[in-house]
This record gives structure tokens, sequence and C-alpha cells, in this order.
């Protein structure tokens, strides 16, 4: 299923293209999404010091879901659950939330199309990701599996806030599971490099299909 009319395309590591319009299996590469979520900063980079990157948030999450006695399944789940980011960016809930509501003065409000459209096009590609790694599909998962990757989620975004921009920060949050999650060490900012080798690892650790996870 396509997701535009006409291909939307964007560079691939080589040089080549892909279509950003045809989620497609066959254009994952583990390796490439290793590599690009460890340079897409959380928050806009906000933060002090080093960029707070996506993959160490992937990693450390995955891990506390072990920590905590989760099951290697819902770990890699987790793992890739903002993996669709190497492709379209990391938009954030604030940016999300500002363009809807410049969207939603408009005469014909349109901004429930504009959410939409993002989710659609996160889940699609989310699809593929998911396909190409031998992990059950989104719509597949239990009950369970939802609400822990949903909530690991939630918990790592308000730990994440909490040790980057203070408690303070994290008080003016939004309601939600807060318990701290279990991570293997304080949330202290990785290097690029150390954050795209730790996601390799947990590539190679989880139950993902070994084919892909070689970066093939």
């Amino acid at each position: 299923m396509r997701l535009a009319e006409k291909p939307v395309y964007a560079f691939r590591p080589d040089g080549s293209v892909m279509d950003l319009a045809a989620p497609d299996p066959a254009e994952i590469r583990f390796g490439e999404i290793a590599s690009g979520l460890s340079k897409i900063a959380r928050f806009n980079g906000t933060n002090s010091g080093l960029a707070y990157v996506v993959s160490q948030h992937s990693v450390m999450g995955a891990e506390a879901i072990l920590q905590e006695g989760g099951d290697e399944l819902t770990a890699a789940l987790f793992l890739l659950h903002d993996a669709h980011e190497h492709l379209i960016g990391d938009i954030t809930r604030t940016t999300e939330k500002l363009i809807a509501g410049v969207l939603s003065s408009m005469p014909e409000n349109p901004s429930l199309a504009f959410r939409y459209a993002i989710e659609k096009i996160k889940r699609k590609w989310d699809e593929a990701i998911y396909f190409a790694a031998g992990l059950p599909l989104p719509e597949n998962w239990t009950a369970r599996q939802t609400m822990t990757v949903a909530a690991m989620d939630n918990r790592m975004l308000h730990a994440e806030v909490a040790a980057l921009f203070g408690e303070h920060a994290a008080r003016n949050m939004a309601s939600g599971d807060r318990r701290p999650p279990k991570t293997r060490g304080a949330i202290t900012p990785w290097p690029a490099m150390k954050a795209e080798e730790r996601f390799n690892e947990m590539l190679s650790q989880l139950p993902i299909q070994s084919a892909f996870a070689a970066g093939a």
C-alpha cells in the first residue's frame, strides 16, 4: 500500500534512493537503523552536553524490560518501536502539538488529518520494519506486549526528562506511569558511536532474524 500517489525519494547511506511513500520490508537495513538512530537527538537536542539519542532510549528501555523480568520478544518489540525515525526523523510530541494547534485555527481545521497522516506513516513503516525483523506486527501484539511497550516508553520519557532537565521539569509533564525503569546504569548521554554499538549488540542478543540483524 502506497502512502502517496507520487514517490518521495530519500537517500540511503550509499547514495542510492528509496521511496518513503512505499514502505517495503526489503528496504530495511538494520545496520542503517542503528547508525541513523544514533544521530537523532531526543528532545530536539535541547539538553546540556551530548545529545541524548534515540538508539540509547531504545536500548535502555529494552534492557529495563529484561531487568524487570520481561521476555526477550517484548524487549525486541521495544527496541524497534522508534526505528521508523531513521527514515522520517523524530517529530517530537511538542512539535506535533504545535503544528496541530496552528492547523486547528485554520477555517477547515485540518489538524486531525495531520495527526492521522503522521500516525499512518509511522504505522506503515513499523509494519515493514517488524516484518523484516521476523517479529509480530503491532496489530498482532498481545494486550500485554502493547501495554508493556507503551508503558516503558512513557516511563523512559519521564526518567529521561528528570535526568536531563531536572525533577522540576518532570513534574510539569502530563500524568502517566512514572515508575522509574530499572535501567542498567544512569541515564547520561552516550557518544553516537557507543549508542550505535549498543543498539547492534541488542539486535544480536534478541530474537530478531539474524539475516537482517547482521545488517543485510
